[in-house]
């Protein structure tokens, strides 16, 4: 997978649009290139324009980018800012593919929901959009996120700490560099499990034996108890209820007996009632026997009101016939008036229609002069912005007389200019301008090819500095190798001797028995001499083991030296030999370019070894000669647009004054606007009012027709109303109407005498119904007893009652409570046995991987992780150098240092800590590991594009040398893009292609590609 170009706007700090090439131009050419700038000025922005582009994930946000993570951390998107994109180009298999990012912000300031796409460049296809992309991205590449990350950006400082970290605090780094996090949490889990399951055994344990029960004598007595009670039952409820039956007898007696009182007030009222309603009744009664009139009555009203209605739309339409007789006079009036000659109602629509086509007529004309007019202008106005386009100001002009005057004027000037010029043609300008642009296209070159030499001038100085550190480091370090062997073979033979003397010492030390048993005057079992001088006190030796060890180690100091300063040799003959081949390639470079140097400046009659800006000068003179000719061709340009609006003026003037006549011809007859609106109003009127007239004559005769049928019937209803008068012994018709009720009045007259013949029947039926009640309830009722008597036997019985329901209760509920708390220790008892069978579960866990910090079951995995780590490593580092390889401590060896092993196998295979490396041999087995965690998480993804992040602060110049001199090589041999995003100065001089940002007062930041 390599990531072939990157393009954004408006990400972070880096305002604005930007776009970086990786796969061709001088990053593709390059390889390696340098990420240069200070702190904060972006360059792990462009890390986060390429994982936002494909994931929708940045480094310093754990979680998918939303609108709220937008919103709440602003982030991403520049202060300020409407909108923001990224967008990275990848090749996959030799695919390339697009994978699209952006969002923006509406007009009420909130932001919309991102856009997200992928597409395959080749042919354009949309292979994905929306929310989904970012998975189509992972299954396209093969990796998640974090896979992509650990692949592609490598952290080799994070690596430097972890090799001379301790086993726990190497772990922990491991786990933040692998992202494996969730075994520490587990480990922490299963032991909060165990703790948990723990303290609620103990709870259930403490709970338990707070659970009282009754002693099985108590249970029996209480039974024993039970059982009498419940036998004196049936007897006391007996007696009880006799007692209420009576009580409840002699309250419903009591009951009844008010009951009867009140139905003989309740029959006195409803006499009342009768009384009361008799008016209404016979007015009801009287409506009863009229009520079959009605229709005779109302059929009599309908025939007047038509009568009256009749005769008030005949008084109406006369009305309104005199209101439009009179407005058609008027309408006559104003027609003649607009015609100037005297019309009538006959000829009225044949003369206005006649005065509309004349006035119509002449306004078509008036308006096609017009148009001509304005066509012929906005022409003159199209040929004045072109003669504005080329340079000369004109000014527009509302007429033709005007604007001849400023054309006039501005002839003279054109002709001024092309006579200054000494040109006489187009032809001839175009011809000089044509050799100018050519002489300026080579100019150009030629400046190109002179920053390029000078460039490579700098860069052959910069290889020549190089390459004279280089050896006379060489030079120097060639002599302290002879030195070196001489002072190895010194202190070998010092120590051969040393060796010696101490061996001799330690001998004579084992014999302290021995001289210990030697006796005055008796010979020595060894010797033979009868004198022991060193039989009482010890020979005095000057101990050696100190220097000895002293002597060892420098031994080992020097020869350390010695094979480092060898090292360092075979690398600075090949970094020379690379230089060299450099300097060959640059100057073969610089050769070149001096002859195509040398080819334009003949061209131009220039010499090229003139300085830079001396040859900027010359070409800024070109550049002013072809400004110049251009004027002057606005000037031929110009003359030839002004002949062009001449005749247009010519024309615009005409038209107009033809406008003007007819306007004026027109205006005698009519000076309105719309004629056909006025004429056709006029007739629209006159047309109504006709038939207005025409309409209420018609009306008028009906109405009078109407009237005389009206009237007719009219005499036939009085006759038959007269009949029923004398049939029902009336006056009137007034007496008639009066006798007939509205039939909401009659109706509740109805509604109210039905219920007092309800009320009647009701009344009636209760009054029997009581006296039978009454009779059986006097039956029942035991008269010796007084009310207070009788209620005083029931409250005994009453007591008794109670007291035994109570006492059954409590002896009931105290047996029911225990059996329940019976029920509850059996459950808590089952569930303290199923505690302690998950507990015994948990302790087994919690033995294996479980501890309060989660370090248990972390350090075993992370130990896991480490040893496949190691193995990917130590093939990365035979790439890098074949001395050293990477090992874990044995059991022995983490009792006194846990810290990683090393192999020297320039030093027989010797084993020793990783903190003994140098510090180049330190970068370089922690790059070795980036590498690793590289390979481990692409695994089957084949990795061209490689960012490394920081790690070269801490280097001094010959090991960052070493160290840049390992990545081109490695590039050069993988054929990947390498990138080191770094703030150090020296890396400016050591890697010349680079991405420089520079941050700006403002807080925003640019970028620029160098070489």
């Amino acid at each position: 997978m390599q990531i072939r170009k990157i393009r954004f706007e408006n990400i972070h700090s880096l305002k604005g649009a930007h776009e970086i090439d990786f796969g061709d131009g001088i990053l593709g050419e390059a390889g390696l290139f340098a990420i240069i700038g200070p702190t904060g000025s972006g360059k792990s922005t462009l890390l986060d324009v390429i994982t936002l582009a494909i994931y929708n994930r940045i480094a310093r946000v754990d979680k998918s980018i939303s609108n709220t993570v937008l919103e709440d951390d602003g982030g991403i998107m520049t202060r300020n800012m409407k909108s923001c994109f990224a967008e990275v180009e990848y090749r996959v298999k030799g695919k390339d593919y697009r994978s699209h990012w952006s969002i923006e912000r509406n007009r009420n300031n909130n932001l919309n929901a991102r856009k997200q796409e992928i597409v395959e460049v080749a042919t354009g296809t949309i292979i994905d959009t929306g929310t989904k992309t970012p998975d189509k991205n992972e299954e396209i590449i093969g990796l998640s996120y974090d896979q992509f990350v650990k692949a592609m950006v490598l952290s080799q400082g994070e690596f430097s700490k972890l090799l001379q970290a301790p086993r726990n605090e190497r772990n922990k780094l491991l786990e933040d560099i692998t992202g494996a996090r969730s075994y520490r949490e587990i480990g922490r889990a299963v032991f909060m499990r165990y703790a948990g399951l723990k303290k609620k055994v103990e709870l259930k344990e403490a709970g338990l034996e707070s659970i009282e029960l009754l002693t099985p004598e108590i249970v029996d007595q209480k039974k024993s108890e039970l059982k009498t009670l419940t036998d004196l039952k049936p007897e006391v409820q007996k007696s009880h209820q006799e007692y209420l039956a009576k009580i409840a007898t002699r309250k419903e007696l009591t009951n009844k007996k008010e009951e009867q009182k009140q139905l003989e007030i309740n029959q006195i009222k409803l006499k009342e009632l009768y009384a009361n309603f008799k008016p209404q009744k016979e007015k009801l009664d009287r409506h009863e026997k009229l009520v079959k009139y009605s229709d005779d009555l109302r059929d009599h009203n309908s025939i007047l009101k038509d009568l009256n209605r009749t005769k008030e739309e005949l008084e109406s339409i006369n009305k309104t016939k005199s209101e439009e007789e009179t407005k058609q006079i008027s309408l006559i009036e104003k027609a003649s008036k607009l015609l100037a000659t005297r019309i009538d109602i006959d000829s009225a629509h044949e003369k206005l229609e006649g005065f509309r086509d004349t006035i119509s007529g002449l306004q078509s004309q008036e308006k096609a002069k017009q148009g001509e007019a304005v066509l012929y202008q906005n022409q003159v106005k199209t040929q004045i912005r072109k003669i504005n386009d080329s340079g000369y100001p004109l000014a527009e002009a509302e007429t033709p007389a005007l604007l001849a005057t400023e054309v006039e004027d501005l002839v003279h000037q054109v002709n001024a200019r092309i006579e200054t010029s000494g040109l006489t043609s187009l032809e001839d300008l175009n011809q000089k301008s044509e050799e100018l642009k050519v002489a300026t296209e080579k100019s150009r070159d030629l400046l190109t090819k002179k920053q390029e030499e000078i460039r490579l001038q700098k860069a052959i100085q910069t290889h020549s500095a190089r390459l004279k550190s280089g050896q006379e480091t060489l030079d120097t370090d060639l002599k302290k190798v002879p030195e070196l062997e001489k002072e190895i073979l010194v202190v070998e033979k010092e120590i051969a001797h040393l060796a010696k003397t101490v061996e001799h010492q330690r001998k004579h030390q084992s014999l302290e028995d021995h001289r210990a048993e030697l006796k005055p005057d008796e010979p020595c079992p060894l010797c033979g001499s009868l004198e022991h001088p060193y039989a009482l006190e010890n020979p005095k030796f000057d101990t050696k083991e100190e220097l000895l060890k002293d002597k060892r180690d420098l031994l080992k100091t020097k020869s350390d030296l010695r094979i480092r300063i060898t090292e360092k040799n075979k690398f600075l003959v090949e970094e020379i030999a690379r230089i060299e081949s450099e300097m060959q390639g640059v100057a073969k470079e610089e050769k070149a370019n001096l002859e195509i140097m040398e080819n334009l400046a003949k061209g131009l009659k220039w010499d090229f070894k003139e300085s830079l800006d001396d040859l900027q000068n010359r070409r800024s003179q070109l550049i002013n000669s072809q400004k110049s000719l251009e004027n002057t061709k606005q000037a031929f340009q110009t003359k030839s647009l002004i002949g062009d609006m001449t005749e247009s003026l010519k024309n615009w003037d005409f038209t107009l004054q033809k406008y003007r006549e007819v306007k004026e011809k027109r205006e005698k007859l009519y000076s309105g606007t719309d004629i056909s609106q006025v004429t056709n109003r006029l007739t629209t009127d006159l047309t109504r009012t006709a038939t207005s007239i025409l309409s209420t004559k018609k009306q008028l005769h009906e109405l009078g027709e109407k009237l005389k049928s009206s009237q007719t019937q009219k005499s036939e209803s009085l006759k038959k109303i007269d009949e029923i008068l004398v049939k029902e012994n009336l006056e009137t018709i007034e007496q008639l109407q009066k006798g007939i009720l509205p039939e909401e009045e009659a109706d509740k007259y109805r509604k109210r005498n039905a219920q007092l013949e309800d009320g009647k029947a009701r009344l009636s039926e209760q009054e029997k119904n009581l006296k039978k009640t009454l009779d059986d309830l006097l039956q029942k009722d035991d008269d010796i007893l007084s009310d207070e008597a009788l209620n005083e036997l029931f409250k005994d019985a009453e007591t008794a009652w109670n007291n035994l329901s109570l006492n059954i209760g409590k002896i009931t509920q105290s047996l029911d409570d225990d059996q329940k708390t019976r029920q509850r220790q059996q459950t808590v008892l089952d569930e303290l046995n199923r505690l302690k069978k998950d507990l015994a579960l948990w302790k087994t866990m919690n033995d294996l991987i479980g501890d309060s910090n989660g370090n248990k079951f972390s350090n075993f995995v992370q130990d896991l992780t480490l040893e496949q780590l190691i193995g990917f490593a130590n093939k990365r580092l035979e790439e890098f150098s074949d001395r050293y390889l990477l090992d874990i401590p044995t059991a022995d060896e983490a009792d006194k240092s846990d810290t990683l092993k090393v192999f020297d196998k320039y030093m027989g295979n010797a084993r020793r800590s990783v903190r003994t490396l140098s510090g180049g041999e330190t970068f370089l087995v922690s790059l070795a590991m980036a590498f690793a965690l590289s390979d481990i998480a692409s695994r089957n993804v084949k990795i061209e594009s490689l960012f490394i992040d920081e790690g070269f602060g801490t280097l001094d110049p010959e090991t960052l040398d070493q160290a840049i001199t390992i990545l081109e090589k490695m590039q050069n041999e993988g054929n990947k893009s390498v990138g080191i995003i770094s703030h150090v100065g020296a890396l400016k001089e050591r890697i010349t292609t680079q991405i420089q940002l520079e941050k700006s007062s403002l807080g925003y930041s640019t970028i620029r590609v160098v070489q």
